[in-house]
């Protein structure tokens, strides 16, 4: 600038192109070009490193994946096994009870990818010899839905090859079936509690106890004298089955209360 003053006519402004003007400019441009190449190309390494980790987490997603639908798989196939032989044995109680067969319905409401899974099942089963399949929600006696219930706890436990050793707890046992489904249902408990090698205890009320009798092993009879009574009355027991020693082992422990009575 101070060459093109002294080279300049006296009284004529000096000469200046856009490249003498922009000059300066470019001159602290070029300063900052070096540090911007460095940023770039660390700018491009990082999305390289950064493609490549996502790359890396999108495979060991799809492995996973795959992973959880073969469990998925696996936990499906075992369930649906299990509730077909409940079914199966759900409907040779009910045949073997006179009913007219029943079955288990299924289905199965998968998670998509990991999160709650859900199994809606429906027991249903024939009011007639060639009525079709009715849904336990449906309006019938309360009889026959308790029956049903029990029978189905019994299905469960027969489709269940670990059971024995088990203790299976019912309550109110008996009570409001007429004197058939009462009998039938008891007989049905003493065939499982056999067969699959497990204990078995019902509280009923009085009027059962001749009918439990006849298929239990033993009956403890607990008597409830008035209100006024702080405890039972002493508790009397009876034993059916031949394992007497069974019944000595627990003759302590039933008499031990009654003198706190």
């Amino acid at each position: 600038m101070a060459r093109l003053l002294a080279d300049a006519e006296p009284g004529e402004p000096p000469s200046r192109s856009f490249a003498d003007a922009a000059y300066p400019l470019e001159n602290r441009l070029a300063g900052h070009r070096e540090q911007d190449d460095v940023a770039a190309a660390r700018i491009t390494r990082d999305r390289r490193t950064r493609e490549q980790a996502i790359e890396e987490l999108d495979a060991v997603g799809a492995t996973r994946r795959n992973a959880l639908e073969t469990i998925q798989d696996m936990i499906e196939n075992h369930l649906e096994g299990l509730f077909s032989q409940i079914g199966a044995a759900f409907n040779d109680l009910d045949l073997g009870s006179g009913s007219f067969g029943a079955k288990l319905e299924h289905r199965s409401v998968r998670p998509q990818g990991a999160g709650d899974w859900h199994w809606q099942v429906t027991p249903r089963w024939k009011r007639s010899r060639t009525g079709g399949y009715v849904s336990y929600r449906e309006n019938a006696n309360s009889a026959q839905v308790k029956v049903h219930a029990i029978l189905l706890v019994l299905a469960a436990l027969l489709a269940d090859n670990q059971s024995r050793g088990r203790v299976l707890i019912l309550d109110e046992l008996g009570n409001s079936l007429g004197e058939t489904n009462r009998k039938d249902m008891l007989a049905a408990l003493r065939d499982v509690a056999r067969d699959q090698h497990l204990t078995i205890l019902g509280t009923c009320q009085d009027s059962v106890l001749a009918d439990a009798a006849d298929v239990c092993g033993e009956l403890l009879w607990f008597t409830h004298a008035s209100a006024a009574d702080i405890t039972n009355q002493p508790t009397t027991v009876w034993a059916f089955d031949s394992n007497g020693e069974r019944t000595r082992l627990t003759e302590e422990w039933i008499i031990a209360g009654r003198s706190h009575a």
